[in-house]
């Protein structure tokens, strides 16, 4: 059985899509941009903003363009946008029997630190979870480099025992280049195609399905 278990935050443990997007709405509106489609916004989520700035609007990191859409995307996910989140169904039944069997859960999530650790909070999931590890404000940290800070700072040494779990192919690819698996959930933002072709080694449907993945029921898989 695995032993530390590394939860992506949007699109894995809560549904922030609400948020987000009206904050990104908020953002194009104020810098007078035209609105992506709700079909793209849903992208943005997962990746460093800036990187999505540019993907889909064709706007250069580090500009000022991008420097003033990702400031007004922070002032309103800062004052609103946070709150605007659901916690996905099943998920306090899971993080509850995981501690029960003995297994670490940590967050490694690629949006801002400060803003992770306020939703934990605000959905009391604080005492779930060993340890909460984020990007920084610039948001542009990719979730590589995220994974690596939490195996650092986690003190993580046996990667066999360990497994990221996310919804993007981001997320696959930062934990495939900190030498981890993943297993890949279809309840948040990505499909299964995008999710398969960047390498997960098992999807999960719902939740609670996690459990016999990583050999915690007594149906174990162990991927």
């Amino acid at each position: 059985m695995l032993q530390n278990i590394l939860f992506d935050l949007d699109g894995t443990i809560v549904d922030s899509g609400e948020g987000i997007m009206n904050a990104l709405r908020y953002s194009y509106q104020k810098e007078n941009l035209p609105v992506p489609l709700e079909s793209v916004l849903r992208k943005f989520i997962g990746p460093p903003l800036v990187e999505s700035f540019q993907k889909y609007s064709d706007i250069i990191p580090n500009s000022d363009l991008s420097q003033s859409l990702l400031a007004d995307f922070q002032e309103f996910y800062n004052e609103k946008g946070w709150q605007q989140l659901s916690l996905y169904p099943q998920i306090i039944e899971l993080l509850t029997k995981l501690q029960q069997k003995g297994c670490k859960a940590y967050i490694a999530t690629a949006k801002p630190e400060p803003f992770a650790k306020k939703i934990i909070s605000h959905l009391q999931l604080d005492n779930y979870f060993q340890g909460i590890y984020g990007a920084d404000l610039s948001e542009t940290m990719h979730k590589s480099d995220v994974i690596a800070t939490a195996i650092r700072q986690a003190q993580l040494t046996d990667l066999q025992t360990t497994v990221m779990i996310g919804d993007r192919d981001t997320d696959v690819i930062g934990a495939t280049a900190n030498n981890l698996k993943t297993i890949g959930v279809l309840y948040g933002f990505g499909t299964q195609e995008e999710l398969e072709n960047a390498g997960v080694i098992a999807t999960i449907k719902q939740p609670l399905d996690l459990l016999s993945q990583i050999g915690v029921n007594k149906d174990e898989k162990i991927f």
